[in-house]
């Protein structure tokens, strides 16, 4: 007879961090990557922010794969559709540590920013931890349902939407239809438009540092 069981093992992950976290950080930026993406290479998108007043921490996806054949270039997945549930919580308990370990007493803003597949990936675990949050963000991403079902608390994280308008992923009707959805489902969130593909860009970057700074 077949059974199947599962265990809870160690696993080392890296995390890469620009600035420095001193009394003059003002925002302190956890980005979750998106699918595909290796966090050495996607941290570098935000380079651009000023290191004295930004701390950025990026932590990359547990699951790693060869993007193409047996070899070559490797990005990593923050979960799929197999073993759903303990991907989910597997991340969770991670996302937890990783802000353990570098987000220390602070009175600077903590942002959540979730990338394409790393948007579900933040509003899972922004829903389900105990660590305060100030913003969330979700990039060229969406909301998963469930989460829309607690959509109290997502307000409490003043949740920000950026699409651009040139992402081959989202095309203005699913734009039009997902924008539906979070207003019927009672999401009070504010909007960044930008030209531009499927990616972290520099303008609408610095636009969103900017009003987060302010508020």
């Amino acid at each position: 007879m077949t059974q199947q069981f599962s265990i809870i093992t160690q696993k080392t992950a890296r995390v890469f961090t620009y600035g420095m976290l001193t009394e003059k950080t003002k925002n302190i930026w956890l980005v979750a990557h998106g699918y595909g993406f290796l966090a050495e290479f996607f941290i570098k998108k935000f380079e651009i922010l000023n290191p004295e007043e930004n701390y950025v921490i990026v932590p990359e996806a547990l699951n790693r794969f060869y993007k193409k054949d047996l070899s070559g270039r490797v990005g990593a997945t923050w979960m799929t559709s197999e073993d759903r549930e303990h991907e989910i919580n597997d991340y969770i308990l991670y996302l937890d540590k990783v802000y353990e370990t570098f987000i220390l007493q602070s009175e600077a803003k903590i942002i959540a920013l979730g990338f394409s597949q790393g948007a579900s990936t933040m509003a899972r675990w922004a829903l389900k931890t105990h660590k305060p949050l100030t913003n969330i963000v979700f990039w060229a991403g969406s909301i998963p349902d469930e989460c829309l079902q607690a959509v109290e608390k997502l307000n409490t994280l003043h949740p920000y939407i950026l699409v651009g308008d040139e992402d081959e992923f989202i095309t203005i009707e699913k734009r039009e239809t997902f924008t539906k959805t979070l207003i019927n489902a009672g999401l009070i969130f504010s909007q960044i438009f930008y030209k531009g593909g499927h990616a972290i860009l520099t303008e609408p970057l610095m636009q969103l540092s900017s009003e987060l700074t302010k508020s």
